[in-house]
């Protein structure tokens, strides 16, 4: 690096105590999980507020000149799936893969709000106070899918969500780079989410059966990038897409009708559904 980067002395902070995964059930039909600080459900997915945030602080041995500071994070899809069953047996099932191909192509992916510079995750906002760098991050990671889908296999007879699982990693990285240079990774921290839920119908409206859901911070303050094999490539070369755009459309395509990662079954096992699953 141009400019000396006093690496040792490096503060990172990750604030993740008001991030409470949660979902709210909206009048139009859709199921959104969030992680309640900073959730808005009026406008949604617009206008949501960071639930978790980070810091980072490091002294300089003088000006940065042209040399950028941000963070870049990279997130890991391990499964995103919405279940849905009939009232009865013979009203059918409904399994939604989002995670797999075709509708999502890969599973890593460089991750960001907006359109950011590449290859960071936000607009470039560090705040020079010498000899201190101070840079700082947030987000909010939710999504929304919807109660009911039509089951073609069943004369389209109406399936009921009875469970979602969202599984994702992050790796959040403090990062200078040079212009024409490849990016350096001072330290970063490593997060995950988990939305689990479990629902059961009551008259006609969805309720939460069960809960595992969970928001932890594996890691806070590793030196260097990630070591994890499958980072490796986006590390040495970050590209997109980024995750914010292949998401939704990944969304479109495997809820539509005769996607690939949408099955249809006119039968739904009882062992996998509870009794008390309508009512």
């Amino acid at each position: 690096m141009a400019v000396k980067i006093n690496e040792s002395q490096l503060q990172m902070t990750v604030n993740e105590d008001a991030a409470k995964p949660d979902v709210y059930i909206n009048p139009v039909g859709h199921a959104i999980f969030h992680l309640t600080q900073g959730f808005n459900p009026s406008d949604f997915p617009q206008g949501q507020r960071d639930a978790l945030t980070a810091g980072a602080h490091v002294p300089l041995g003088g000006n940065p000149g042209t040399t950028a500071f941000g963070f870049v994070q990279i997130g890991r899809l391990n499964h995103f799936g919405a279940y849905y069953a009939g009232r009865i047996a013979r009203e059918g099932s409904i399994t939604i893969l989002v995670h797999e191909p075709p509708a999502m192509p890969i599973n890593v992916l460089l991750d960001g709000v907006g359109n950011p510079p590449m290859p960071f995750f936000a607009d470039l906002t560090p705040n020079w106070l010498p000899p201190n760098i101070h840079c700082s991050w947030g987000d909010h990671p939710a999504s929304r899918v919807p109660l009911r889908q039509e089951n073609f296999l069943t004369s389209r007879v109406p399936n009921y969500l009875y469970h979602y699982l969202d599984d994702r990693d992050f790796w959040t990285i403090f990062t200078a780079q040079e212009p024409g240079k490849a990016p350096h990774y001072i330290a970063h921290f490593q997060w995950k989410l988990r939305y689990d839920v479990k629902f059961r119908w009551r008259n006609g409206n969805a309720i939460v059966q069960q809960s595992a859901s969970s928001l932890s911070i594996i890691s806070r303050k590793v030196k260097g990038p990630p070591k994890e094999p499958d980072l490796q490539s986006l590390l040495i070369t970050p590209r997109g897409p980024r995750s914010n755009l292949l998401m939704g459309d990944a969304l479109r395509r495997a809820f539509s009708q005769g996607s690939a990662n949408r099955q249809e079954n006119s039968n739904c096992a009882p062992n996998i559904i509870p009794g008390d699953f309508w009512g």
